[in-house]
């Protein structure tokens, strides 16, 4: 037991308040004290406590591996963490489990702080949801008026081997923007998916011009022998207990195509920090429109990026003449937005998403589209990388990609 105490104590361990609804905080908050109690020195009581939680959750491999700790504690020293039952790799999974769970902060300050991936969630969309991989959580962020109130978090599992997908059967975890394509009742897959799944649209049409492969990664729940699986562990997926499936699916609606924000680490901002930010790039889009109302193609392609532009599958050169040719007899244009998501895109230096719904009208063409813009921070400046329309296919992911 000794050296299980180390490995708890040289990590910081401390406690936190818990949130919660999901029944995963509530798993957490009891296995948590349990750990307390063995930091406290008080084995009997941990004894007891450990106990009472795998009797109401009899499928969780870490409380298990605590009970045989403790068993063995009475007749023996403990020459490691998970003597009594775990092999090595098991034995690294339950360390990780353990590190993740408990720094987690779910202090008040922590929750009213923002992620700055996330800066306009669009009208129609009552929740976005955020994951971070690095720390093993996903959050539920409620829009509230085009403000930003988290609603609850989850423990998850991501790739075995951690985040970044570039190619198919990496075992990693994409990082992007996605949205939910659909849901898939556990009734209909095998085991491994647990209570249901929601396939996301990895490959994105960034990952796409990034030439990553893969596809069939979806948010799932655990198969039914376990309770959850360890912070590194699935294909690509992101999974969560069953029980906190069951709570996340009161807010992914597939027909809203619900928002996944992916990151490696979330960065959190102040609210201050982040309304700046909002002024900033709304100013940005606010500069693109007016100059391209203005009939001055010199004004508007400004906004382009020679170097890097994908519009519409032009470059900048067959873009910027095709442009000026469309434009040529244009006596008015005026263009109007709705349904405005705006994102720090992760894993990407110095790129923003927009997606919207583009009303274009002018003097010869009345058009309304869903569009997306990929924006890219250049020498101080925000230039578009990318534009296209936002298309929602219906992706029949097996449960074989990855």
């Amino acid at each position: 037991m000794k050296r299980f105490l180390t490995f708890l104590l040289v990590l910081g361990f401390h406690s936190s308040p818990f949130a919660g609804d999901p029944p995963g905080n509530r798993y957490e908050q009891s296995l948590l004290e349990t750990i307390k109690e063995i930091q406290s020195l008080d084995h009997d009581q941990a004894l007891n406590s450990t106990r009472d939680l795998i009797k109401e959750y009899p499928h969780s491999r870490l409380g298990h591996m605590l009970y045989a700790d403790l068993l063995l504690a009475k007749a023996e020293p403990l020459t490691e963490i998970g003597s009594g039952i775990a092999t090595d790799r098991a034995m690294q999974d339950f360390r990780d489990e353990i590190r993740q769970r408990w720094q987690h902060d779910s202090s008040e300050a922590h929750q009213n702080l923002y992620p700055d991936n996330i800066l306009f969630v669009a009208d129609d969309q009552p929740y976005v949801i955020l994951v971070d991989q690095q720390n093993s959580r996903v959050y539920v962020y409620r829009n509230e008026g085009g403000d930003l109130r988290l609603e609850t978090d989850y423990f998850i599992t991501i790739g075995l081997n951690g985040y970044g997908k570039q190619k198919r059967g990496d075992q990693k975890t994409p990082i992007g923007i996605y949205h939910v394509t659909r849901y898939i009742d556990g009734m209909e897959l095998p085991d491994l998916y647990g209570e249901g799944a929601f396939p996301i649209n990895y490959p994105n049409a960034w990952d796409v011009r990034k030439q990553r492969t893969g596809g069939g990664i979806w948010i799932h729940g655990t198969p039914s022998y376990t309770y959850n699986r360890s912070p590194r562990a699935s294909n690509g997926c992101i999974v969560v207990s069953n029980p906190d499936f069951l709570h996340i699916d009161n807010y992914i609606q597939p027909a809203l195509h619900t928002p996944v924000v992916v990151a490696e680490q979330v960065n959190w901002v102040n609210r201050e920090q982040w309304l700046t930010k909002r002024r900033e790039v709304m100013q940005l889009l606010s500069s693109w429109l007016i100059d391209w109302e203005s009939l001055d193609h010199e004004r508007y392609r400004r906004h382009y990026s020679q170097s890097e532009l994908d519009a519409y599958g032009r470059d900048f050169a067959s873009w910027d003449s095709h442009k000026r040719w469309v434009n040529r007899n244009k006596t008015r244009i005026d263009v109007e937005y709705s349904q405005l998501n705006i994102f720090n895109y992760p894993g990407e230096d110095k790129l923003m998403l927009m997606q919207f719904v583009q009303d274009y009208r002018s003097n010869n063409l009345n058009v309304e589209s869903p569009k997306e813009l990929f924006w890219r921070k250049t020498n101080a400046n925000w230039q578009i990388v990318y534009e296209g329309n936002r298309t929602f296919p219906t992706i029949d992911n097996t449960v074989v990609q990855n």
